[in-house]
């Protein structure tokens, strides 16, 4: 067991507040792991030069706080657009490189009149609206277009992605004129932001992260190597969009959920059952987080810590996981829970837009030490 000083302290860092500092607050990940809690799990578990994993990398939240901290990481996801985001939570570019790439972009946007490539269908098209739908496919063209190195195009396609986010929100109608609006002064300040951010991180790093594409039930780490795994995965029951962004326009009564992140990235979309562990029943869900409690056994050495941030709407369904945990040669060492606020929505699953999910008021810290 934790001493009960561990656990204040462990709750004190895991309370809602705002991600500052670096690129924490770059892009908000769908039930993104705010940054606090893992930092200090770090501290507290590993010394400098000890390898961490995040067997479900998402926004490269655990990736960012490794780096910074001086500990070797390597993560793994399904989510092409997962690693894309984590990409350019972790990866220094200079301000002067941007801004020129930047003022590249802005001239080839006043030269151009039609968009090279088209990334949205005809129902994201009337949900947006001409321009709206121009301007973005016009962006993303003339990113492509100029072939800039990887990263950077990382880091240009990630700020598009934000501002069609935004454009897609409900309460873009409210504002005047909204379907005459330029999207480009927006792209603009956001890659303001971004590059501000961006340009803060450590310009030299001992242990850049590895990220990978993949399933994590079968990872390509060797036995026993990691000295400590991060992770928050998938919740029970609860719909994510992990890879699309939603539109809502109460004008014509619509909403939809468009796959323009997959036509930038060139990514084939995953069905939900991958991303989300959905099915009818609760099996598939239960399957795949036993093969994953089996390959983070493999990986992780003996004695050493896992730290599980989850949260469940059942409390049969925290029992139930606390009999995989077992099943699988781990020791539960303590729950924390944690209670959570309307304010954090987005992470702790409890509310969307004002909306009871029937969640547990509380997610938990689940630590477990392999045997």
């Amino acid at each position: 067991m934790l001493t009960e000083k561990q656990r204040d302290h462990l709750r004190q860092f895991a309370s809602p507040s705002r991600e500052t500092g670096f690129t924490r607050s770059i892009y908000s990940y769908p039930a993104k792991f705010l940054s606090h809690l893992p930092r200090e799990l770090i501290k507290m578990f590993t010394q400098e030069g000890d390898q961490i994993c995040d067997p479900f990398v998402g926004g490269g939240t655990i990736a960012l706080e490794a780096m910074l901290l001086n500990r070797p990481f390597v993560g793994y996801d399904i989510n092409p657009f997962a690693l894309l985001v984590s990409r350019v939570k972790t990866s220094y570019i200079s301000s002067i490189e941007l801004k020129e790439h930047l003022g590249l972009i802005q001239s080839e946007m006043n030269s151009s009149t039609k968009p090279t490539h088209n990334y949205l269908d005809s129902t994201d098209k009337e949900c947006l609206g001409m321009i709206i739908s121009t301007e973005i496919n016009l962006l993303a063209s003339t990113i492509k277009i100029l072939d800039f190195k990887p990263k950077i195009q990382d880091f240009f396609n990630l700020a598009l992605i934000h501002v069609t986010k935004i454009v897609g929100r409900r309460d873009f109608e409210e504002r005047e004129n909204w379907r005459s609006l330029s999207i480009v002064p927006m792209f603009i300040r956001k890659c303001t932001k971004m590059i501000e951010a961006v340009s803060s991180l450590p310009t030299l790093v001992p242990y850049p992260p590895t990220l990978n594409l993949g399933s994590n039930h079968k990872m390509n780490i060797p036995n026993h190597s990691i000295d400590l795994i991060i992770t928050s995965p998938p919740y029970l029951e609860v719909d994510v969009e992990y890879q699309q962004i939603q539109i809502q326009r109460r004008s014509i009564n619509r909403s939809k959920r468009t796959n323009f992140i997959n036509h930038l990235l060139g990514s084939d979309p995953l069905p939900k059952k991958e991303l989300c562990w959905s099915g009818k029943s609760g099996r598939v869900y239960w399957n795949n987080f036993e093969s994953t409690l089996t390959e983070c056994h493999r990986i992780l050495k003996p004695n050493h810590y896992f730290c599980l941030w989850t949260g469940f709407k059942k409390k049969d369904y925290q029992d139930k996981l606390e009999r995989l945990i077992e099943k699988n040669q781990f020791t539960l060492v303590d729950v924390i829970l944690i209670p959570q606020s309307d304010n954090r929505a987005a992470s702790s699953r409890s509310t969307h837009h004002t909306r009871d999910t029937k969640m547990f008021k509380q997610d938990s810290i689940f630590i477990l030490r392999r045997n």
